[in-house]
């Protein structure tokens, strides 16, 4: 009998994909399955089936015999959030697993490379340095609000947040204090079917490095005239609270970020530190948002792209600018491109707070720039490049190839595209060297990897 959706499943988990799903094969479908992990035999329900494809994707709904060890997770949210979906796996084992995951991602396409041990994280919890929070109403009433997050794939549903572990106590008490002060005062969630309501999102962003505290309260355009008086609560109540905005976003979009900004509290930035770098941070600037790992991430950058006193260094998708600050310290001239100019401007800010003079930022294009540069006979001992989750678009890779620097270092957030990418390069004359994991995200599947690559002599 054909498996049908819907259907009760025992299933044998083989192995995990490249987004760290859990496989298995049932009745010629490769079903996935996440938060499943290799070695487990789990009872799933299976949601979407893809014949063509010969694909299935399955929900879990219990581990019958466990191939991994299992913890008991320290959130109250774990089943309804997703969003740990390793919490119940010991940390180490988390990261064998996604060392293991990039391995076999590599090793499918033919790249052979040493694996260096990986950087963990120091502690897996409280890590993050930013979190968005969602604001909606409780299911089946438009009374009231509720603040916390979203029930796992339904996007539509917001369940009330006890604590969440990933942020530090204090990210919890303010949200708390934001619950408690918007139902005092009766205000109203935002509905997207009908368009109306004040409150949509709460964002907390958290100098780890310096103990300042930004919150943003993303509204509707209806007025919210206990917005000042919200502001001086935070403020007065927890003294590492630097500035308070209000996000005005009149869309439809559900997103965090606004039309508009007004400053209730403070300037309007905070400050952060990463190594001998202090940066400045408004409401829509990227940041990493770990930031004790990014420290490591970037030193691992540094060392493998083997700068000196006389090293002309390359920086593709630099942002604002975190990497090339910390290039700067070893080479004589670091190059940052980026195609965003808001990005832009933030890593001339940074560069300029930190009395950084040799970096430069180029606006435009990664594959135009770099087509620029050759033309002009620009030479680079290294390139580093930390394309988005997609990967280097393959005229740019071809450019920073065709400009011939002798190490290239890949930063990279997604296995599957980084292999792909790697094999290009190495059909363009370089050798894959070495790759470390960073975890930058405990208890998910979220690999961050930083790989060298050598120009092969001829």
């Amino acid at each position: 009998m054909k498996a049908k959706r819907g259907a009760r499943v025992e299933l044998v988990i083989e192995e995990l994909d490249a987004k760290g799903m859990g496989v298995a094969r049932l009745d010629g479908l490769t079903v996935r399955v996440r938060g499943a992990l290799p070695g487990d035999r789990v009872h799933a329900r299976l949601r979407r089936i893809r014949r063509r494809l010969g694909e299935a994707d399955a929900r879990l709904l219990e581990v019958v015999d466990p191939g991994v060890p299992r913890v008991k997770p320290r959130c109250a949210h774990v089943d309804v959030c997703g969003g740990c979906v390793w919490q119940d796996v010991p940390y180490t084992v988390q990261v064998d697993l996604k060392q293991e995951l990039v391995e076999r991602c590599l090793n499918r396409v033919g790249i052979r490379a040493t694996m260096l041990d990986p950087l963990p994280a120091e502690d897996p919890f409280y890590y993050r340095n930013k979190m968005e929070f969602s604001i909606g109403q409780p299911e089946g009433t438009r009374e009231g609000l509720e603040i916390g997050l979203h029930h796992s794939g339904k996007f539509d549903r917001v369940f009330d947040l006890e604590a969440c572990h990933l942020q530090s106590e204090t990210s919890n008490e303010i949200v708390h204090a934001v619950r408690t002060f918007a139902r005092e005062r009766s205000l109203t969630a935002y509905d997207l079917k009908r368009h109306a309501g004040q409150l949509r999102f709460l964002t907390i962003r958290e100098g780890k490095r310096t103990g300042e505290t930004m919150v943003i309260l993303t509204t509707s355009e209806e007025e919210v005239g206990e917005a000042k008086e919200l502001s001086a609560l935070l403020a007065e109540r927890f003294p590492g609270v630097r500035t308070v905005v209000q996000a005005v976003n009149g869309r439809k979009a559900q997103v965090a970020t606004g039309d508009s900004e007004v400053v209730l509290h403070g300037d309007g930035a905070m400050q952060e530190r990463l190594g001998d770098f202090r940066f400045e941070i408004s409401p829509t600037s990227f940041f990493q948002t770990n930031t004790l790992q990014a420290e490591k991430l970037y030193g691992e950058v540094v060392q493998m792209a083997r700068t000196g006193p006389n090293a002309r260094v390359l920086d593709l998708y630099c942002g604002t600018g975190a990497i090339s600050l910390f290039l700067s310290q070893e080479a004589q001239t670091v190059v940052g491109v980026e195609l965003l100019e808001a990005a832009l401007q933030d890593a001339l800010r940074n560069a300029a707070a930190n009395g950084i003079e040799n970096c430069q930022f180029v606006a435009g294009k990664a594959e135009e720039v770099l087509g620029q540069m050759r033309a002009r006979g620009e030479q680079f001992d290294s390139a580093v490049t930390d394309p988005p989750r997609a990967g280097m678009h393959p005229k740019a890779l071809q450019a920073m190839a065709d400009l011939a620097p002798e190490t290239i270092v890949y930063v990279s957030c997604n296995p599957q595209a980084l292999a792909m990418d790697l094999q290009r390069l190495e059909a363009n004359g370089y050798k894959t060297d070495c790759l470390r994991l960073v975890d930058m995200f405990p208890h998910t599947p979220h690999c961050e990897v930083v790989v060298r690559l050598n120009r092969n002599q001829t």
